[in-house]
């Protein structure tokens, strides 16, 4: 489920990332990276998110591919 596409009210998207497994893919990569606890991210929601990160990255609950 790609998190770039939900409603801005929706579940996952309000959720800490490391609580949901999101990995994300700077949109010119073909790799997926996985969002680790020493992050400084992996705290923050999707929606609390800088524009530089949800810009240029595609977002995804990993468990759902």
């Amino acid at each position: 489920m790609i998190l770039n596409d939900l409603p801005i009210n929706h579940e996952l998207r309000n959720k800490p990332l490391i609580e949901i497994g999101a990995e994300y893919q700077i949109k010119d990569s073909k790799m997926w990276n996985k969002v680790m606890p020493a992050f400084g991210i992996a705290k923050k929601t999707f929606n609390d998110l800088a524009p530089v990160w949800t810009t240029w990255d595609i977002w995804r609950v990993a468990d759902e591919n």
